[in-house]
């Protein structure tokens, strides 16, 4: 009944999806005047909450926590023991039993004086693992950096794309309009009006469908953002570029800052301590333990310390290996291949590193003359929808020219519009490379 009354009131279905762009164009606009949010500022907001960039810096500061000479055994044990024994033993020639409980406290000191420098290459082991647990921070946080440019750019892009399809709309809204009044006047055929109907039709499902993408994208970096994926912001669309941007330099800062390869270099180093510790098992370790404290022995079962005699000891023990099921010879060869491994993975990461910068490099430039053609496209595209819209209001183009050139320049704004930020894009996947989007502690 509800559609039977729209169709008698002249309530046409263009006039529904009208009505519901209106309704998405509407929420746009509130959007708009809402929070603009710089590129910096969402870097900030993500480096402050977000949950991957948080879990990283824990996880350093764990790796770095664990970095102790005491994790190595470089300091003594020192320990309070407490002691009751019991002995109960026959005297053969005296036929009878002698029992006696000795209770004993004592403040007991241990010390490794040497172990074949184990403990010495289980810290420099700690300090490198301390360095890798920064380094996979790093790359952690780099790579949030990243989604959270990649998302920036995608919700400006989508921004750019809905204004494109809004003036498209709006050049369709005013061709039908002046159809139908041609028509009116006798001065164009129903064909005329229906043309501009059907085309002014398309991009109002075009405009609807730039807005979906709109809110997905504003919500996609709201979620980077961890905040609700309801707040309404706004982006910067104006791109700038690096202007000293270089394959050289991003190389030797690739080498020097790139997480990646950095954790292959820390690697070698950690397979080598690896190496010495296992090394160290064919040394005999010398340690010393000292004890003070005080005992006393009583008669029968009897835990008593009422008159205690005091006492210190001493001692320094020395232990060779000589067999212990070839254990320590396979861990010494496992950590000799280990380092083998991890020195051609780093050769590895080096050839891997000069291919991505080469890459890399050669997809920012190529899409920085694509963004220079594109713009040169856009011109030719601007001047002749003019030309044509002069023409066509003159009654001396069709619509199917005036179509074509509107598409035209719809098609050169949307690729101009992309062409920038996937450029820009490419110039952050390179200060990623190059390490310069996130500056180490030292």
């Amino acid at each position: 009944m509800i559609m039977n009354h729209a169709m008698h009131s002249g309530f046409q279905p263009q006039r529904i999806l009208l009505l519901l762009l209106l309704i998405m164009m509407c929420s746009v606009r509130t959007a708009s005047a809402s929070e603009l949010l710089s590129l910096d500022e969402a870097i900030s907001i993500a480096m402050e909450h977000n949950p991957d960039i948080r879990v990283a810096r824990g996880e350093e500061r764990i790796a770095r926590n664990k970095v102790n000479i005491g994790n190595a055994g470089l300091l003594p044990s020192i320990d309070l023991v407490g002691s009751v024994s019991y002995q109960n033993t026959e005297d053969a020639q005296l036929s009878s039993m002698d029992e006696s409980t000795t209770t004993s406290a004592k403040l007991q000191a241990s010390y490794t004086l040497f172990d074949g420098f184990g403990n010495i290459y289980t810290f420099r082991k700690l300090k490198t693992a301390g360095r890798l647990g920064s380094l996979q921070a790093k790359n952690r946080i780099e790579q949030t950096i990243l989604d959270v440019s990649e998302a920036y750019y995608r919700f400006a892009d989508a921004t750019a794309q809905l204004d494109v399809a809004r003036k498209a709309l709006s050049i369709s809204d005013e061709r039908l309009r002046r159809a139908r009044l041609r028509s009116e006047y006798g001065q164009a055929n129903s064909l005329e009006v229906l043309s501009a109907t059907v085309d002014a039709n398309a991009d109002s499902v075009a405009s609807m469908q730039a807005g979906l993408e709109y809110n997905a994208a504003r919500r996609s970096l709201n979620l980077l953002l961890h905040r609700p994926v309801s707040t309404l912001c706004s982006v910067e669309t104006d791109v700038q570029f690096v202007p000293d941007m270089t394959r050289e330099r991003v190389l030797e800062g690739a080498r020097q800052s790139f997480a990646e390869y950095r954790i292959a270099e820390e690697s070698v180093r950690q397979a080598q301590h690896e190496l010495g510790i296992a090394r160290s098992d064919f040394f005999p370790e010398i340690s010393m333990q000292a004890n003070y404290g005080y005992s006393q022995t009583d008669p029968g079962l009897m835990v008593d310390m009422d008159d205690p005699s005091e006492g210190f000891s001493a001692s320094l023990t020395m232990t060779l290996p000589l067999f212990n099921g070839f254990r320590s010879s396979i861990a010494h060869q496992n950590a000799r291949i280990a380092l083998q491994n991890s020195q051609v993975r780093l050769e590895q990461a080096a050839i891997e590193l000069e291919g991505l910068v080469g890459d890399t490099w050669d997809a920012y430039r190529n899409s920085l003359d694509i963004l220079d053609f594109q713009q040169k496209n856009l011109e030719t595209a601007e001047l002749n929808f003019r030309r044509t819209n002069e023409l066509y209001v003159l009654g001396q183009a069709t619509n199917t020219m005036f179509r074509e050139a509107q598409l035209n320049l719809i098609s050169a704004r949307q690729a101009i519009a992309s062409a920038r930020y996937e450029a820009k894009l490419f110039e952050i996947r390179l200060m990623r490379i190059g390490g310069f989007l996130v500056i180490s502690e030292k």
